[in-house]
């Protein structure tokens, strides 16, 4: 029923194609399903986003990706499945936040671990001056601290 659904959707937004701002308010409407998607964790809608070319790594309009959102909510599955995807871990928000500080915020350990198996610079500061291992200090989240601190420690050794 979902693939019918979005489908359709897919096949309206194409349909707007000759007016720019009608195409511009079917991707908005589309966005919206994507984002809410990555918030409660539905695989299988991201899945038909992904294959249709979605741009994985779009920002709400507060600047969130749907792999922050994602974590956010502690949908690890989505979560996965984003990064296996391409998604970019790195990407900050507004504040300069990425989505480890939001996993070291919401205490979401599991997830911390698989992002900081990816590819981004932790000491990287938001712009409250804080870096992932700040945020997880702040936090008190001393088992990500210790995942940090071992992994600084192997890059520098």
């Amino acid at each position: 029923m979902r693939y019918v659904f979005l489908t359709a959707l897919f096949v309206t937004v194409g349909a707007f194609a000759q007016e720019p701002a009608d195409k511009d308010a079917g991707f908005a409407e589309l966005s919206r399903y994507y984002f809410a998607a990555a918030r409660i964790g539905d695989t299988e809608v991201l899945r038909e986003f992904s294959q249709a070319g979605f741009p994985l790594d779009l920002k709400n309009p507060k600047g969130y990706t749907a792999l922050m959102i994602a974590t956010y909510n502690g949908n690890e599955p989505a979560v996965d499945y984003l990064l296996e995807r391409g998604a970019d871990a790195c990407v900050e928000d507004r504040r300069g936040n990425t989505a480890l500080m939001a996993a070291i915020f919401r205490g979401e350990f599991s997830i911390a671990r698989t992002l900081l198996k990816q590819d981004c610079d932790t000491a990287r500061t938001n712009k409250a001056g804080q870096s992932a291992e700040d945020f997880a200090r702040v936090f008190g989240r001393e088992r990500v601290v210790q995942l940090l601190q071992q992994r600084r420690m192997a890059a520098e050794g």
